[in-house]
């Protein structure tokens, strides 16, 4: 039984870096089984019988963890603010670390697309898929009870995905060029000057509640 485990993993992780060549190679529209299962060296029945399908291959690869991190509740209390001020910093630095991995790794930028590709089954169950784990995430490192954390979330998220489509299509953002290192320096610095902002008015406002650790400062507001 063990054995059947580890071949099982080892076939599975086959087919997920043969998933990631051929969306590399040819695009979330260029994908199929019969090309990934080519590329695998495994039969299109294994993708059908441990996965369902296509659309299921790629659900299982957004939720994977690998697009976006999950945490253990362990390390959630280690993420969690220890200080009133840290919350911009917990928001910031996912934001960021996400969208650097998304404009490093083809094969993610592609995934992005399924959010922008319309009349497709494929692009839709794979967009759901992303909601639903990006959903998960912004839940999980919230931190903040009684405001529209979604909404803010939304706003911050929606435009970094624009932008990281925009600078793989080789375009500029109000004279910003979203290819370079500098033109990136600059929206990072801006994020983080967002949720600066942002993390005060958590500080200064009495309408909500912010959850530090046990051994941080009292409770802040937002």
């Amino acid at each position: 039984m063990e054995k059947i485990r580890r071949n099982r993993a080892k076939t599975t992780q086959r087919i997920i870096d043969a998933l990631e060549e051929v969306i590399a190679e040819r695009g979330l529209e260029g994908i199929g089984v019969n090309r990934i299962a080519e590329k695998a060296g495994v039969s299109k029945v294994l993708i059908y019988r441990y996965f369902g399908g296509l659309d299921g291959l790629l659900e299982y690869y957004v939720k994977m963890g690998k697009l976006f991190p999950m945490f253990t509740p362990a390390v959630l209390d280690q993420i969690r603010p220890l200080h009133e001020s840290d919350l911009a910093r917990v928001w910031y630095r996912q934001v960021i670390q996400t969208f650097r991995f998304f404009r490093t790794f083809k094969a993610a930028r592609e995934i992005l697309k399924a959010n922008i590709i319309e009349n497709d089954t494929t692009a839709e169950a794979t967009s759901r898929a992303q909601d639903e784990e990006l959903t998960r995430l912004v839940e999980q490192l919230s931190f903040v009870k009684g405001a529209d954390v979604q909404a803010v979330s939304a706003v911050m998220i929606g435009a970094m995905s624009y932008l990281t489509l925009l600078a793989q299509n080789n375009r500029t953002m109000i004279g910003i060029d979203l290819r370079s290192e500098e033109g990136w320096n600059r929206i990072e610095s801006a994020v983080k000057t967002i949720y600066i902002a942002l993390n005060k008015i958590v500080v200064q406002s009495k309408d909500t509640t912010l959850e530090l650790q046990s051994s941080g400062l009292p409770t802040g507001y937002w």
